[in-house]
């Protein structure tokens, strides 16, 4: 009897330790639908619930929610900020091997925000195939779109092109590295579906990439993050209302903006911005650049170069430097002793042109 009974508590501390690990750090993944489903404990009794929906190799929608659990019963709605709605609640049984999610009975008008379904967990193993398997279609994409682009891009911008292309392995690179020092924290309220978005401040060169092998399901997933972006640009056409002067608002392949105005004396007024990894890295630099900074090119590119003149930096010799060349409808920015202003992040890079900004 005594034996029975320990073997009866042994099974029983091995359901409930089964059954609060179901709730930390568990995966699933509906194959169908390509939804990523993350379970995450965040305190006693709680859990958050993160859903990523892919819409296109690399681009994906994220949906955070919280819930209370019970056993192996979630109960969960989107996470919101204080005194907003929270809408819909779902509830969450979860199995050894799935999870299955439906609407909360008894409630009016709900809706739907596209977790409903079953998912099935993954291992670590699968995950990283998963992952890897999705960026090896986003690097695929990419190449694609600029094979196109040669033909697709005017003669006039080809020469951006050509440059972007080449800058892409270190940009790439870099914007990773800039994730990972500043992380993007999840919206609260961020849409199922991602919108087509839309490089670099003088910095070390970027380190080379990890080898595969040393890479986790999440390397491969920024991986194909970034890559997407990097297809969307080029695919991405400048505005036909665009024209070829200096005048306009540019913008790189993430959050990266620049707005140039030739004012009346032919004093060219420059700022540059940008805005990446979820609004975590932000910069600001503006200059203006004399009649006599700005030139022309031989094949007609239009070329300036100047020096910010900020107050605060004493020593002449370390105010930020700015070079600009306009290469058809795109903008080609490189800048020297620009770190104070762009942190982690950068100014530099290829940029897609668009006009003027209405007053």
């Amino acid at each position: 009897m005594r034996a029975q009974l320990l073997c009866l508590a042994t099974v029983l501390v091995s359901f409930a330790s089964w059954g609060a690990d179901a709730f930390e750090g568990s995966r699933y993944f509906d194959e169908t639908t390509m939804r990523h489903l993350t379970l995450e404990k965040t305190g006693f009794g709680t859990t958050r619930v993160i859903m990523r929906s892919a819409v296109a190799p690399g681009a994906s929608g994220l949906w955070a929610g919280m819930g209370q659990r019970k056993d192996k019963q979630l109960v969960f709605a989107q996470e919101v900020g204080e005194g907003e709605s929270r809408g819909t609640f779902y509830v969450a049984n979860v199995s050894e091997s799935k999870l299955e999610v439906t609407l909360k009975p008894g409630q009016q008008k709900a809706l739907d925000a596209g977790l409903v379904g079953t998912y099935h967990r993954v291992s670590d193993s699968k995950l990283l195939q998963l992952a890897k398997k999705e960026s090896q279609a986003a690097t695929a994409r990419l190449a694609t779109s600029l094979q196109a682009a040669s033909k697709s891009w005017k003669a006039k911008d080809r020469p951006a092109l050509a440059i972007w292309k080449e800058q892409w392995p270190a940009t790439r690179q870099r914007w990773i590295a800039m994730t990972a020092a500043a992380p993007a924290k999840t919206s609260k309220t961020a849409p199922l579906t991602a919108a087509p978005a839309a490089a670099p401040a003088a910095a070390p060169a970027a380190a080379p990439a990890a080898a595969p092998a040393d890479k986790s399901a999440a390397d491969w997933f920024k991986l194909a993050e970034v890559t997407y972006l990097g297809y969307v640009f080029v695919e991405t056409l400048p505005d036909g209302k665009v024209g070829t002067g200096w005048n306009g608002e540019y913008d790189d392949f993430a959050g990266g903006h620049a707005s140039l105005t030739l004012q009346k004396d032919g004093r060219l007024r420059v700022n540059l911005s940008f805005s990446r990894a979820g609004d975590a890295q932000t910069g600001n630099l503006d200059g203006i650049a004399t009649p006599e900074q700005l030139t022309e090119g031989k094949n007609g590119e239009l070329i300036a170069d100047f020096t910010c003149a900020d107050p605060e930096v004493k020593d002449a010799a370390q105010q930020a430097k700015i070079h600009l060349v306009r290469l058809g409808h795109y903008l080609q920015i490189e800048t020297k002793q620009a770190q104070r202003y762009s942190a982690h992040s950068w100014f530099d890079g290829i940029y897609r042109g668009a006009p003027p900004a209405v007053p």
